[in-house]
């Protein structure tokens, strides 16, 4: 099926009629999985070479996302003197991109986030109109290029860096991307420095209602190593601003990396971090955090997926200048520790005392179009958790999540989600939620619609 696609591909580029009707072709490779997004872009490139366009393109794209959701214990437990919460949150973004092959990117994201009546539509409210991303990239030479400006930062498997897409409004990041990219490596250095305000003088960081970093430098490199075997690496340095001093940076690092073999119908990967410097309280830091996992295609249709994420954690008898648990940086959690979001903030939302996340996903094609995903985890403390004298136990919780996705064409996506969980009192107590509230059973549904058309694809002189 995947030669007759490309036969398909082959006899539209060599058409009159290519650009229009390759753009089609190419979105629903894409959506069948023959090609990557990246490939198509390149292949674009490639032909319209051959058939005597310009190489300078213009395309302008739409991006929509509307999400009832129906929450009772979604991110905290629920209690029995309040009502399960409904809403719909939407997003509209408009992507502009100007490319001249080997030459220039640029790239411009507007967006809209809000949540249906919250604004009074019959008058001058403040705007949810923002810049997304808006960054320029000049290439250096072949292969190397320069991004600046706000842009999102994916790496990996997104447990580090992310542009955390669940959230409505997305993350990205204000930075400069010295990008490398060639057949057998690459490798990314980010910078980013960031203030609250245009000051005259000093450079105290004060953001209003969140903390942030006040520094980052990155390193992501990745490279085939032998045969089916490729390793990542990532060693970042985040700097916070010192709770007493706010001209000092004090400055964690991360690093460590990621080994992947595939083979057949198996892969195997295994990443591993470890963390250390200080933290912003001038406490000396040391933690680390592993991840195995397996992924087997049991059948053309069915793929599982087994493993565990090991945080480690802070004992509280851990003397008061020291700390052992491991913080994510910017990753995703929505992603790896349930649907429900119950464990997102690291290390707050498990007191810091580390986490044992066992998981398996179970990933089902029902047709060409439905997909259905079930995956279940089990949460459990790496410490032991003590209060008024008392060691509770040191099981969490076991949620699961299931996840039918319907995709009618090239550029519309449809998600149905539920998610529910069984928690323990160890949880509650240390949520700090309302006492008996782990005998309730949180749960979670949700209905996303998701629409990406291109509406505009033009090369010009």
């Amino acid at each position: 099926m995947k030669k007759m696609y490309l036969l398909a591909l082959g006899l539209l580029l060599s058409s009159a009629s290519w650009s229009q009707n390759t753009g089609d072709l190419l979105n629903f490779l894409i959506q069948e999985k023959v090609v990557s997004a990246d490939k198509a872009d390149s292949l674009k490139a490639r032909f319209s070479r051959y058939k005597g366009v310009s190489e300078k393109k213009f395309s302008l794209d739409a991006d929509y996302r509307i999400r009832p959701e129906y929450r009772d214990g979604y991110a905290q437990l629920p209690n029995d003197t309040t009502a399960a919460a409904f809403v719909i949150g939407q997003r509209s973004r408009f992507n502009m991109k100007f490319t001249h092959t080997k030459r220039f990117t640029a790239y411009v994201s507007l967006q809209d986030v809000r949540i249906w009546g919250q604004q009074d539509p019959r008058s001058s409210t403040p705007s949810t109109f923002h810049v997304f991303e808006a960054w320029a990239e000049p290439v250096l030479s072949p292969g190397l290029s320069i991004r600046i400006g706000r842009q999102r930062l994916i790496y990996d498997n997104q447990r580090l860096f992310s542009d955390n897409n669940w959230r409505t409004a997305g993350a990205a990041h204000d930075a400069v991307v010295l990008k490398y990219d060639s057949k057998s490596l690459k490798t990314d250095f980010v910078a980013g420095f960031n203030q609250s305000s245009d000051r005259l003088r000093g450079t105290e960081y004060t953001p209003a209602g969140f903390t942030y970093h006040k520094l980052l430098l990155m390193h992501y490199l990745k490279t085939k190593l032998i045969g089916n075997l490729s390793l990542t690496l990532i060693n970042a340095a985040d700097g916070h601003q010192d709770l007493k001093n706010p001209e000092k940076i004090q400055m964690r690092y991360t690093d460590g990396g990621r080994l992947d073999y595939k083979a057949g119908k198996l892969y195997v990967t295994l990443s591993g971090y470890y963390q250390w410097g200080r933290l912003n309280s001038d406490k000396t830091l040391s933690a680390w955090y592993l991840q195995p996992e397996v992924q087997w295609q049991a059948h053309p249709r069915v793929m599982l997926r087994l493993g565990s994420e090991v945080f480690s954690g802070t004992a509280q008898d851990t003397p008061p200048d020291e700390d052992h648990s491991f913080v994510p940086l910017l990753g995703s959690g929505h992603s790896f520790n349930g649907s429900l979001d119950l464990i997102t903030r690291f290390p707050s939302d498990i007191g810091g005392l580390g986490l044992l996340n066992p998981y398996l996903f179970v990933v089902t094609e029902l047709t060409r179009r439905f997909d259905l995903r079930a995956d279940v985890h089990y949460f459990r403390l790496m410490e032991t958790y003590t209060l008024n004298d008392k060691d509770y136990d040191q099981a969490l919780g076991i949620e699961n999540d299931w996840l039918l996705t319907f995709k009618p064409n090239s550029y519309t996506r449809v998600e149905a989600g539920f998610s529910y969980a069984v928690t323990t009192e160890t949880f509650e107590k240390i949520r700090k939620a309302q006492p008996d509230s782990y005998k309730l059973k949180p749960y979670f549904v949700y209905l996303s619609f998701s629409f990406k058309p291109e509406l505009l694809n033009y090369f010009f002189n």
